[in-house]
């Protein structure tokens, strides 16, 4: 099989790696110049041992795995890996196809270099995970102070003497503009968390492991304002996994969160990571107040009624549990939980890899 001239004009002028190899002869038939010269080879001495031998070593299997779907029939579809090449590290987005021509199988395709998308996507990934742990906190460390001023002041207002009339106009005018401050920080928090929900998945090869050390970081600067431990345990340096890089960090953003509110002073919050052969494990533990059993069965409904303040009078939509399950769901896992008053809770998350 011969690739037609105009097809041939646009490879060859074409920044991608496009290829050609023939599964009969294990040899390729065809690479444009754009591939010869990132691999300084031409296809007259290039193999597959080659190239393999330069796939980074933590990707090598992946890409041995989908490279054979494809010959079996099934379609792929961006294929991301590193490739390490004279000490360098570059990110290549691959698009392989099978094409059958009478007794031939042609695996061709090409290739992308997104080395600059995936460096500029982990920067604004990084800002994400700041905003949201920014979010978390405010929604913590600012509404309570502020929701325990409006209770004292409600409280004042039942002493003062009922014929002190400016002092009665002053503690007016601080339990309006407090509770003025909640509804502000609240509606932001609310409309913030479910902007962000409603969009769809774009889910790409991720590292899970680093996606979440990025996240605990950003807690973890402010764990002296916070009064909380937050730990991270995992025994592998990379875990991967298709997922999306927005979605899955508002998932354990919003269960920090959650945790944060339902949490005391020195109290601790546990996140592990773990992984089998098909499946990531993600596990948040905290040893807080705990939820009431009765809230148990309606916890991941929409507006559910086990919606309560947090400790520092933060309050809730109802929304949060549901987005999360929707949001794990999309991603084809699962959510569960163990939670006794007293004892804390413990969220278990499965998600395919």
């Amino acid at each position: 099989m011969t690739i037609l001239p105009p097809i041939t004009s646009l490879t060859e002028s074409s920044k991608l790696l496009f290829f050609s190899y023939d599964c009969k002869t294990n040899r390729f038939t065809y690479v444009n110049p754009a591939f010869e010269s990132f691999f300084g080879r031409s296809s007259d001495n290039l193999d597959l041992a080659f190239l393999f031998e330069k796939v980074h070593y933590e990707d090598r299997q992946y890409v041995k795995e989908k490279l054979l779907d494809c010959l079996n029939g099934q379609v792929v579809h961006s294929l991301e890996c590193r490739i390490v090449l004279h000490e360098k590290k570059y990110w290549f987005r691959i698009e392989p196809h099978l094409v059958r021509d009478d007794d031939n199988q042609l695996l061709v395709g090409h290739a992308e270099d997104i080395s600059l998308y995936k460096e500029h996507n982990e920067n604004l990934n990084r800002h994400n995970d700041k905003k949201n742990a920014i979010l978390g906190i405010m929604s913590h460390d600012l509404a309570g102070p502020i929701g325990l001023i409006t209770n004292i002041t409600v409280l004042l207002n039942r002493e003062v003497d009922p014929d002190n009339v400016k002092v009665k106009k002053f503690l007016s005018i601080i339990d309006r503009a407090s509770r003025e401050c909640l509804h502000l920080i609240r509606d932001f928090l609310d409309t913030e968390f479910l902007e962000t929900a409603e969009i769809r998945l774009l889910k790409r090869r991720t590292d899970v492991v680093q996606l979440v050390q990025r996240m605990i970081e950003e807690y973890a600067g402010m764990q002296v304002e916070l009064n909380r431990s937050i730990r991270f345990h995992c025994n592998k340096k990379s875990i991967y996994a298709e997922i999306d890089e927005a979605k899955l960090p508002q998932v354990i953003n919003n269960l920090l969160s959650n945790a944060l509110k339902f949490t005391r002073a020195d109290d601790s919050i546990t996140i592990s990571l773990d992984e089998s052969d098909t499946t990531i494990y993600i596990t948040i533990a905290d040893t807080g107040i705990g939820i009431p059993k009765q809230y148990h069965a309606t916890l991941f409904d929409k507006f559910s009624p086990a919606r309560r303040r947090g400790l520092g009078g933060e309050s809730s939509t109802g929304l949060g549990m549901h987005i999360i399950k929707t949001i794990i769901e999309w991603h084809g896992g699962t959510i569960t939980f163990e939670s006794e008053e007293g004892q804390g809770t413990t969220f278990y998350i499965q998600l395919p890899k």
